[in-house]
C-alpha cells in the first residue's frame, strides 16, 4: 500500500507545495534532540536564535532553503527552527537515495490537524474520510482511494485522453473568440490565461463568473494565512471569505449534477466522497484541492512558456516552422476555405523546440520543496546519520540552479537545453533526480502528462494562430520583458508573474481565415 504522504500529495492533485509546507510547519513543536552528530550534516546557524530560520522561511518561502543551498553548497544541511532539524537536501544523488526508501517518511500525523484549515473541513468529515472501506484488492480510507483515483485516471490512456480532448476544446473556444476581433485585443496575457484554463466541463463554475475566478486566486494568495494564523477569519479575512465563495459555488456545481458531465476523474471522485457517506459540501471541500492542483500551476506555467516565445522572434519563427512542416494538417474545401487541424498526438515527436521549451521553463521557474518526515532512524546514502521526528526538504529550485547538472549556464533560459541534441540530455539520463518540477518517487505528481499535453497543444495553437507584442497601459508597443517572479506562495510549484503583463494579441493575417481544430485519435473524436 502507498505511503499516507504520496495519499494526500494526490488529494491536492499536485499542490504539492502546500502539503510540503504544511509538514514542515506542523512538526516545529516537537523537538527530537540528536546524541551522536559525528555523522550528521552540517548545521548551518541563525541570526536570531531558536526563530532566525523560521522567520526566513515565513518570509520568503521555499526561496528562503535555495538562498542558503546557493550560499553554502552543501549536498545536505540541517536548519534548527524551534528546536526540530530540518534537512535540506541539495544533490541529485541523496535525492534518489530517499526516494528509494519511502517507507522512512509519513504524514499521517498532520492529516487530522492540517486538512480542516486547508479545505474548512469539519470533525464530522473527516472522521468519514478516515474510515476504511472494503474495495477489490483490499481496505483503505477515502485519501488512499483518492491517490488511486488519480493515478487510474491520469494515467496514459482512455480517461486521460478524454480529459485532453474536453480541456482543449474549451481553450478552443476562448481562441476563437479572441481571432473574431480583427483589430486585435489589448489584455493581461495572466488574466486572460487564468479564465481560459478549466477543468470542469460545460457547466464550469469558475468560467462565467469573474468574481469566483478572483475568489480563487484571492483564496489561494491567503493560503500561508490560512495555515498559520490563529484566527484565519481576522488574519486572513480576504482568503477566509474567497474560500467559502469557492465552496459553495463548489457544492451548487455537485447539487446540480454538473459532475456527471465533466472528466472521470471528477465523477470518480464524487462517487468516492458518496460510498465513504461525504455530505455534498463535505465533497465540494476535498474537490476544491483538484482546482488547486491544476489551475494554480498550469496557467502561470502556460504564461511563462508564451512570454519567453514571444520576446524571442527568432525562436518563435522556428517553433512556428515546426508545428507547419509537423504537426499541421491543412485541407481545403470547393469554396476555397480552409481547415487547418492541429494534431495533438504529434506535438512531442514533430516539435520538439516547444518540448524543450516547455521542459525548460519548469526547471526555470519551479520553486516547490518535496518534504518527508523521518519516521524511524536512518543513515542516508550511507553518509548521514538523520534521526526519527526530523525532516527531509528537498528544493526544486536549487537543483535546478546547478552548474555541475546544467552547465554554466544554469541561471539562463536556455530554450534548446533539452533538444535531444544538447549536451545536457546525457547528464539528465545519469541524474534523473535532477528535475523537480513534478517531484519524484512515490510523490512523482500524477497530473504531469495531462498538464504536458494541454500546456504545450495551447501554446501551440496560440503560436501558430496569433502574433503577441507587448504594450504599455496606454496601449503603446514596448519591448519585451520577462517579469519578476511573485516568490513565497506555497500553493504554486510555478510562480505568478508580479503585475499586470499587458499584450495585443492578433490573429495572423496569412491563417486568419482559416477554420482551426485540435485533431486526436480517431477513436477519440465524435
Amino acid at each position: 500500500m502507498e505511503t499516507l504522504s504520496t495519499q494526500i500529495l494526490d488529494l491536492t492533485a499536485a499542490a504539492l507545495c502546500v502539503t510540503t509546507f504544511v509538514v514542515l510547519v506542523g512538526t516545529l513543536w516537537s523537538r527530537p534532540r540528536f546524541r551522536d552528530i559525528s555523522r550528521a550534516p552540517p548545521i548551518i546557524p541563525q541570526s536570531i536564535p531558536y526563530v532566525g530560520h523560521l522567520i526566513g522561511l515565513l518570509k520568503h518561502g521555499f526561496e528562503y532553503f535555495e538562498h542558503l543551498g546557493a550560499k553554502h553548497k552543501y549536498p545536505i544541511f540541517t536548519l534548527q527552527i524551534l528546536g526540530k532539524h530540518v534537512h535540506i537536501v541539495n544533490s541529485p544523488d541523496l535525492i534518489i537515495a530517499v526516494q528509494k526508501n519511502p517507507r522512512i517518511y509519513d504524514f499521517s500525523v498532520f492529516a487530522s490537524m492540517m486538512l480542516p484549515r486547508l479545505f474548512d473541513l469539519d470533525k464530522k468529515t473527516m472522521e468519514l474520510a478516515s474510515r476504511d472501506l472494503p474495495y477489490s484488492g483490499g481496505s483503505w480510507n477515502l485519501i488512499v482511494e483518492t491517490s488511486r483515483i488519480f493515478h487510474r485516471c491520469l494515467s496514459p490512456g482512455p480517461s486521460l485522453e478524454k480529459m485532453e480532448q474536453a480541456a482543449l476544446t474549451r481553450i478552443l473556444g476562448y481562441l476563437d473568440k479572441l481571432a473574431s476581433d480583427s483589430d486585435g485585443v489589448v489584455l493581461d496575457l495572466f488574466a486572460w490565461l487564468r479564465t481560459m484554463m478549466t477543468l470542469y466541463g460545460p457547466q464550469n463554475p469558475f468560467s462565467n463568473s469573474r468574481k469566483l475566478e478572483r475568489a480563487l486566486w484571492d483564496w489561494e494568495h491567503d493560503l500561508t494565512r490560512l495555515l498559520l494564523a490563529p484566527a484565519p477569519s481576522l488574519f486572513a479575512r480576504k482568503g477566509y471569505h474567497a474560500r467559502s465563495e469557492v465552496i459553495e459555488a463548489m457544492t451548487k456545481y455537485l447539487e446540480w449534477k454538473g459532475h456527471d458531465n465533466a472528466s472521470d476523474l471528477t465523477k470518480a471522485r464524487y462517487q468516492a466522497g458518496i460510498t465513504h457517506g461525504l455530505s455534498i459540501p463535505g465533497i465540494a471541500r476535498f474537490e476544491i484541492g483538484s482546482i488547486m492542483g491544476v489551475l494554480v500551476n498550469s496557467t502561470p506555467t502556460l504564461f511563462w512558456l508564451l512570454t519567453h516565445i514571444y520576446r524571442d522572434p527568432g525562436l518563435l519563427a522556428e517553433i512556428r516552422a515546426e508545428i507547419s512542416a509537423g504537426s499541421m494538417k491543412r485541407t481545403m474545401a470547393l469554396d476555397g476555405s480552409v481547415k487547418c487541424t492541429l494534431d495533438v498526438p504529434s506535438l512531442k515527436e514533430m516539435v520538439p523546440l516547444l518540448l524543450s521549451v516547455y521542459q525548460e521553463t519548469l526547471r526555470f521557474h519551479t520553486h516547490n520543496s518535496s518534504s518527508h518526515k523521518i519516521i524511524q532512524d536512518t543513515i542516508l546514502a550511507k553518509r548521514y546519520h538523520l534521526k526519527a521526528g526530523s525532516i527531509i526538504q528537498m528544493p526544486g529550485a536549487t537543483i535546478h540552479a546547478l552548474p555541475s547538472i546544467w552547465g554554466n549556464d544554469a541561471h539562463q533560459f536556455n530554450p534548446r537545453r533539452f533538444v535531444k541534441s544538447a549536451s545536457h540530455v546525457d547528464k539528465l539520463k545519469v541524474q534523473p533526480g535532477a528535475f523537480r518540477s513534478f517531484g519524484g518517487g512515490v510523490s512523482l505528481c500524477p497530473g504531469r502528462h495531462f498538464a504536458a499535453t494541454e500546456i504545450c497543444a495551447a501554446a501551440a495553437m496560440v503560436v501558430a494562430r496569433f502574433d503577441m507584442v507587448a504594450v504599455n497601459s496606454n496601449g503603446d508597443l514596448v519591448d519585451w520583458q520577462i517579469p519578476a517572479m511573485e516568490i513565497g506562495r506555497i500553493t504554486s510549484s510555478i510562480p505568478l508573474p508580479k503585475g499586470d503583463v499587458r499584450v495585443k494579441v492578433s490573429a495572423r493575417k496569412e491563417t486568419s481565415d482559416w477554420t482551426w481544430d485540435f485533431g486526436f485519435k480517431e477513436e477519440l473524436v465524435g
